[in-house]
């Protein structure tokens, strides 16, 4: 089952893992995940664990990680030496670090926080034959269940633009969350309050 949270609401931040054993996993799409990403991994570092960002959608912010981790009683090195972060900008180099960069890093820690921002968008890249991204989001797909094992995961994506043709991998990465957010501007802006996981788009 998954549930609506307003954007401005603080209530996802405070601890979402807590109702699910660590590891775990929880997908939040809609608005806000630039600012939503810098939050998980201030709200990572102030638990102690070893926090990869792997950003597939360009938009992580270093500074705005700075300014969650002062809110959670910080220092800015504290953030920026806790947090690695690697970027990716084809879907075929985000599959290659799921399955290999990832495993290599998780083995050296102990616990793990790994937040994939825009695990969905660079399989949208028209570039590439539709086929042969959904076969390689099955791929990253079989990655993140080995990703899991060891590490608590949390997925971030953007909504689609609208001229997009909706190809639904938001439904199938929702199969590997045990809570799906969607955060929005407000409960009375005419979206849907709760859905289903796989309503993920």
């Amino acid at each position: 089952m998954g549930c609506y949270l307003p954007l401005k609401s603080e209530s996802a931040l405070t601890n979402p893992f807590s109702l699910i054993p660590f590891p775990s996993s929880l997908l939040t799409f809609g608005e806000g995940m630039r600012f939503l990403t810098a939050a998980a991994a201030a709200w990572g570092v102030a638990r102690g664990l070893a926090v990869l960002v792997v950003d597939a959608a360009n938009r992580f912010d270093p500074y705005q990680l700075v300014r969650e981790g002062r809110k959670r009683g910080l220092l800015p090195d504290q953030v920026l030496t806790r947090v690695q972060v690697s970027r990716v900008f084809t879907c075929h180099q985000l599959v290659q670090l799921v399955w290999e960069g990832l495993p290599a890093e998780l083995a050296k820690v102990d616990r793990a926080l790994v937040i994939l921002l825009g695990p969905c968008s660079l399989f949208y890249d028209e570039q590439t034959p539709l086929a042969e991204r959904r076969r390689l989001f099955r791929t990253m797909m079989g990655g993140l269940v080995q990703v899991k094992q060891r590490a608590a995961l949390w997925f971030l994506q953007a909504n689609l633009p609208p001229q997009v043709a909706n190809q639904h991998f938001g439904r199938l990465l929702a199969r590997l969350a045990e809570q799906v957010i969607q955060v929005g501007a407000g409960e009375g802006d005419g979206r849907r309050v709760c859905l289903p996981k796989a309503a993920a788009g």
